[in-house]
């Protein structure tokens, strides 16, 4: 039980990505061209991902279990962040900014999918206490975003130029 909620705590500490657009963003739309707008869209189309798939993944996690849904996490998450990181590059071609709007709610979509599959694996273990259990595990999601814009501070955006291909890369894995 102990090892369960261990892994769903550390798992619940990658589902804050949706919240990282602050970090990469402004480089990401520069580097791109994007207006303000289109910017904006992009950002919020990861919020629209992970509110509406809410729903759809807490039914999966009943039904399939959290093993299925940490796999799709993972493969959508990869996915999502190469693809971005790739056409940050240049080396994906950007025919429309409304690609990367759909590579954001894919991000969305992981990161739900990965927070119901954590919630599950709480749930599960811990039923006489899962109040707390769920409280805990639900504790990491939010500290998620800091962990993982200190984690950008400290590797990815000391010096004159930040690496936010690096950083896309390493939100990928």
């Amino acid at each position: 039980r102990t090892v369960a909620m261990l892994g769903a705590c550390m798992a619940n500490t990658t589902a804050g990505t949706v919240y990282l657009f602050s970090t990469y963003g402004p480089g990401l739309s520069r580097q791109l061209h994007l207006t303000s707008m289109q910017s904006n869209i992009v950002a919020i189309s990861a919020n629209h991902g992970l509110l509406l798939s809410g729903p759809l993944f807490g039914w999966a996690a009943d039904t399939l279990g959290p093993r299925v849904l940490s796999a799709f996490a993972a493969v959508g998450s990869f996915t999502a962040f190469s693809a971005l990181a790739y056409t940050y590059s240049g080396a994906l071609p950007l025919p429309s900014w409304l690609i990367l709007s759909a590579y954001m709610v894919l991000i969305g979509i992981s990161c739900q999918a990965v927070n119901m599959s954590a919630i599950t694996v709480t749930t599960r273990n811990f039923k006489q206490n899962r109040g707390s259990a769920v409280s805990l595990c639900l504790a990491f999601f939010g500290l998620s975003p800091f962990v993982l814009s200190h984690i950008n501070s400290i590797f990815f955006a000391s010096g004159d130029k930040p690496d936010i291909f690096g950083y896309l890369r390493f939100l990928s894995f």
